[in-house]
C-alpha cells in the first residue's frame, strides 16, 4: 500500500533530518562564541540607543543644517 510505504519512509527521513538539526546547533554555537554579552539592558545593536548616540555625535552638524533651512 502506498500509505504504509510513506509512513515507513517518514521514519527514515526523520533519522536523516536529525543530523541537520545537530549541525544547525553546532554552527550557531560557533558563531555565538565570537560575541560577548553586555551589562546593559539592551544589546549594542538596539536602534533607539544607536540613534541617540548618532544624534549626540552629530549634534553640531545637525544644528548647522537646521539653521540653514
Amino acid at each position: 500500500m502506498p500509505y504504509s510505504a510513506g509512513v515507513i519512509d517518514s521514519f527514515h527521513m526523520a533519522l536523516a533530518d536529525g543530523p541537520t538539526e545537530v549541525h544547525k546547533i553546532t554552527v550557531a554555537r560557533q558563531i555565538l562564541r565570537e560575541y560577548a554579552g553586555t551589562d546593559d539592558l539592551f544589546p549594542t545593536t538596539h536602534l533607539p540607543k544607536l540613534r541617540q548616540a548618532a544624534l549626540e555625535k552629530y549634534a553640531e552638524a545637525l544644528e548647522l543644517e537646521v539653521a540653514a533651512l
